[in-house]
């Protein structure tokens, strides 16, 4: 794995090189005076540029008054009734900057994939009968891994190994792939958060040579069964702010918008904001 995942105070904190910020993941509201000044204090030691915080509402204005600013909102996150939120803070004030170039993309990506949102319309699509989805097993690594390393061959920072996906099952994660013709060719990497009742698409894989024929449509379709299955009431999900794909799947399947992360993670060598979406 790329980042190291810590617990401050009984907070998980993912942090690391390769996207150059903190991410709190989940955090204890008990000791939240403790958390952020240890969090500043180890991000001014790795020379990190961002922390992003994900937080209940009910300790935003704490988060607020040490200058974090609120870049997304997901109603029910928590349980079905506590809306999230993410924050940030930026130590490197160019990191929130993106050029206007970006920006107009930025909102075309995101004013395209709203107007894909049709709740009136019912958006599943009939699987091809030579496709198969299916929950992936530690039998399965070998293959996600020759997934990985198609998809990703140009990120070099990339999970890429057997022990990489051990790691992620170890800390909750679960995995699914979608089959043609018995070939695995695109997998997604979900994070179940019992406490929470929620889950996260945490990452989509598709092979080279099948990009472009919107077959995450199918996996996100098998997604939303998965959530009922797990007896969670919320799905959130990032996607590339600059990528039209994915955004506009996501809204086909009845997914909102919820904010945009600025420079949130390196994608090979440049920063890229995220869209965040949600379904519950």
């Amino acid at each position: 794995m790329f980042e190291t995942v810590e617990n401050i105070e009984g907070a998980t904190i993912y942090h690391g090189e390769i996207h150059n910020r903190i991410y709190l993941s989940e955090i204890n509201q008990e000791k939240i005076d403790s958390i952020l000044p240890k969090m500043t204090a180890l991000a001014k030691r790795k020379k990190y540029d961002k922390i992003l915080s994900k937080v209940p509402e009910s300790a935003i204005d704490y988060f607020e008054s040490k200058g974090y600013k609120i870049e997304a909102k997901i109603p029910g996150l928590y349980n079905g009734k506590t809306a999230g939120y993410f924050l940030a803070e930026y130590l490197n004030k160019s990191r929130h900057q993106c050029d206007e170039k970006q920006l107009k993309t930025i909102e075309t990506v995101k004013t395209i994939a709203m107007a894909a949102n049709k709740p009136d319309e019912n958006p599943h699509m009939r699987m091809p009968k030579n496709y198969a989805i299916r929950k992936l097993n530690t039998a399965d690594f070998p293959a996600l891994v020759n997934l990985h390393e198609e998809a990703y061959k140009y990120h070099p920072k990339h999970i890429k190994r057997i022990q990489d996906f051990e790691q992620l099952a170890e800390l909750d994660h679960q995995f699914y792939g979608l089959f043609v013709d018995g070939k695995l060719l695109v997998s997604a990497i979900l994070r179940v958060q019992d406490k929470e009742s929620n889950l996260e698409i945490v990452d989509f894989a598709t092979h080279p040579n099948f990009r472009g024929q919107n077959l995450s449509y199918y996996l996100v379709q098998e997604i939303k069964n998965v959530m009922d299955n797990l007896g969670c009431t919320t799905i959130y999900a990032l996607a590339r702010a600059t990528s039209y794909g994915l955004n506009i799947t996501y809204s086909k399947h009845g997914f909102k918008y919820a904010g945009t992360l600025t420079n949130n993670a390196f994608v090979r060598d440049a920063l890229e904001s995220m869209n965040v979406w949600y379904f519950n």
